[in-house]
């Protein structure tokens, strides 16, 4: 695998390619002007409930579901969470509907959503490369991962775009990793994992048969707690030095390079 020509790279969302720009106070801010969002859009649809009896109902549920999940907030899916209150209040509404709903409930938050420094340099590069872009995020809800990646620019380069949400497992699940690679029809062996967690990133890309690159290790607390048996093939300080590592990987490559035409950028 080692000696492979790369021919598609699977990036990580939260922490390698973007972030969240406020403090932790602004982030449940954003969470709690959100909630407040979602309640005036239902409301707007026709709900008829009282803030206080919806914000107890949003609570209950949101915890309940986390309870569901073994209290692992990262596998709460959105849609559930929602699906539960509405069924409360005897209140189904249509796809378009929900995909609006999460966009309100979401909104505040992915305001302050941002590129990490780097991170666009670097897609563009590899694009230019004609490798295939994809992300793979552990996540809430689809729709959070692809409205991120839309407004901060990176949609027109990542394709697919996979999360935890829409697949119903999380990271390291290699399913995750193995979805991207089926819709590409490559070979594990020719795709490369970008991400800054060790047991989420790197360990699932392992899983997958594919190479695993860490980024921005002291970023991420997690990894102080890893498996020391979980080793990255690289461990790069900056996301910017991913190009110039897979330029080198590709010049020891022992094989010819038969990468397929990606078709990108897509028309957005």
């Amino acid at each position: 695998m080692a000696d492979a020509p790369v021919y598609g790279v699977i990036f990580d969302l939260m922490g390698t390619l973007a972030t969240y720009g406020g403090t932790e106070s602004d982030l449940r801010h954003a969470w709690q002007r959100g909630a407040t969002g979602l309640y005036h859009y239902l409301q707007g649809q026709g709900l008829s409930v009282v803030p206080e009896t919806f914000a107890e109902a949003l609570q209950a549920a949101t915890v309940a579901e986390i309870t569901r999940q073994g209290n692992n907030p990262r596998a709460v899916a959105v849609t559930d969470v929602l699906a539960v209150i509405l069924n409360q209040f005897d209140f189904p509404l249509s796809p378009a509907q929900l995909a609006d709903a999460e966009r309100a409930y979401f909104g505040p938050e992915l305001d302050g959503w941002e590129a990490l420094p780097g991170a666009m340099e670097a897609i563009e590069s590899l694009n230019e490369e004609g490798l295939r872009l994809a992300v793979v995020s552990n996540a809430p809800s689809h729709l959070f991962v692809d409205e991120a990646i839309t407004r901060i620019g990176l949609r027109p380069y990542l394709s697919p775009v996979m999360s935890s949400a829409k697949v119903g497992v999380l990271k390291p699940d290699p399913r995750l990793f193995l979805a991207v690679v089926a819709e590409w029809q490559l070979d594990p062996a020719h795709v490369v994992v970008v991400g800054d967690g060790l047991a989420a990133d790197i360990a699932g890309a392992h899983a997958a048969g594919m190479r695993g690159v860490l980024v921005h290790r002291t970023m991420n607390p997690s990894n102080t707690d890893a498996d020391d048996a979980i080793v990255p093939d690289a461990d790069l300080a900056e996301i910017a030095a991913v190009p110039a590592l897979l330029a080198r990987w590709q010049a020891a490559a022992t094989s010819e390079d038969h990468r397929p035409e990606t078709g990108f950028i897509e028309d957005y």
